[in-house]
């Protein structure tokens, strides 16, 4: 049975909706289509061009349709990265089953006992996540599958990711206004880093940076659950806009110079540079290590930034040996960025890697996310367990959470 679902995700200077099939039988996920619109962005929490923005979101759904040939009328919402909050809860639940094995119903408990350790019922915002960090048995081992295990006592960090109430209220007018039902938000971030991590290491605990073009996003992982989360007011627009403003040259002439250059200790080259050409017409040639040394001392303070939240992110069960997985365009569009990084932190860098048929820039990681993060979802809410690996269906039990005022009615 195929299942074809609609879903818009908003990046930090492009809105990309996609049309999407899923194959239950074979776990295989298609584009049929994707409209890509530019737009403003955001910053701090809020729209940068709020008046512009719902041209923006129909212009994208109208190019998805245009390429798929058909209309959408049902839509899932991938929720920004700014406009989520990530917190966890510890809690701990006697094993209640007569033969004194952890059951199914005693997770349930154990996550249902972390939510009102949370109170998210006193916050105005949308729980629209929930999953595991770990399980614990008589406060032994920790483990992703505590069912079966004997013991008195079953213990369990859960992280818990809410929305803003503001932005689904935008969304709900501006969707409403078009006519197009919204199925559910959801945090393409954490269908990201799902998609795009190691089991094992996610298990140690592993690092994720999404380098956009306005912010970096940086979470950490521990088991199916985003246990700590910043956004960093830096991206690979600061870096474009120092090389602009240094050389006194149009943006768009920077970025073209930019991803011609080649960063790294003693590398200094440039692949085909762009043909730049001052007032009187005549052609500039630009030394590479020149460039190549304005683009590093702004990476640098994009390290600096990263170097810092690694720090603050301690608490969050990191160890030496916890890998960072490395997205978006602001870095892995940039010769020689993510060695770089990897140098400057200490620690190996690995690039995500995403296939499909007509999105396979890493800088699109976050969509595909989304749309591998709704086709779990659906397949587990529709009783279609035995498709999915057990461990994958029960990070997705209670995915779609409800609001307070949804709660009280």
């Amino acid at each position: 049975m195929k299942t074809k679902v609609a879903a818009i995700e908003f990046g930090t200077s492009k809105i990309v909706t996609v049309i999407a099939k899923s194959s239950a039988r074979n776990n295989h996920c298609e584009i049929v289509s994707c409209g890509k619109v530019d737009y403003a962005g955001y910053s701090s929490g809020d729209w940068t061009d709020w008046d512009n923005l719902s041209k923006a979101v129909y212009n994208s759904i109208i190019a998805a349709q245009s390429d798929a040939g058909e209309k959408i009328n049902e839509i899932y919402v991938g929720v920004p990265c700014e406009f989520i909050h990530v917190r966890t809860a510890d809690a701990e639940v006697p094993v209640r089953s007569a033969d004194g094995r952890v059951h199914i119903e005693d997770i349930q408990a154990v996550e249902d006992m972390a939510a009102d350790v949370y109170k998210f019922t006193e916050s105005d915002d949308c729980v629209i996540h929930r999953s595991p960090a770990w399980y614990s048995v008589d406060r032994g081992p920790k483990t992703m599958q505590p069912e079966g295990l004997r013991g008195e006592n079953l213990s369990a960090r859960i992280s818990f990711i809410t929305a803003s109430a503001d932005f689904i209220d935008d969304m709900r007018a501006i969707m409403g206004n078009v006519g197009i039902t919204i199925n559910g938000f959801l945090s393409p971030s954490l269908g990201e880093q799902l998609l795009c991590t190691a089991v094992k290491d996610r298990d140690d605990g592993c690092i994720f940076i999404d380098c956009g073009m306005y912010n970096t996003e940086f979470s950490v992982l521990k088991g199916d659950a985003m246990v700590y989360h910043a956004v960093l007011p830096f991206g690979g627009n600061n870096i474009t806009a120092d090389l602009a403003d240094r050389l006194e040259i149009r943006y768009d002439e920077a970025e073209l110079l930019k991803r011609s250059a080649t960063v790294g200790e003693g590398i200094n080259e440039m692949i085909r540079p762009p043909e730049s050409r001052d007032k009187e017409g005549r052609r500039i040639r630009y030394k590479p290590e020149i460039i190549c040394n304005m683009i590093t001392v702004s990476l640098e303070e994009l390290c600096e930034y990263l170097k810092r939240t690694l720090f603050d992110a301690k608490g969050a069960e990191l160890t030496a040996r916890s890998r960072i997985y490395l997205a978006g365009g602001g870095i892995t569009l940039l010769r020689g960025g993510s060695a770089y990084l990897s140098k400057y932190l200490g620690r190996e860098v690995a690039e995500v890697s995403v296939n499909t048929n007509k999105l396979q820039s890493p800088e699109y990681a976050s969509v595909l996310g989304l749309v591998d993060l709704i086709f779990d979802s659906i397949e587990q809410r529709f009783g279609e367990e035995e498709t999915l690996p057990m461990r994958v269906v029960d990070t997705f039990k209670g995915l779609l959470g409800r609001s307070k005022n949804e709660d009280e009615e």
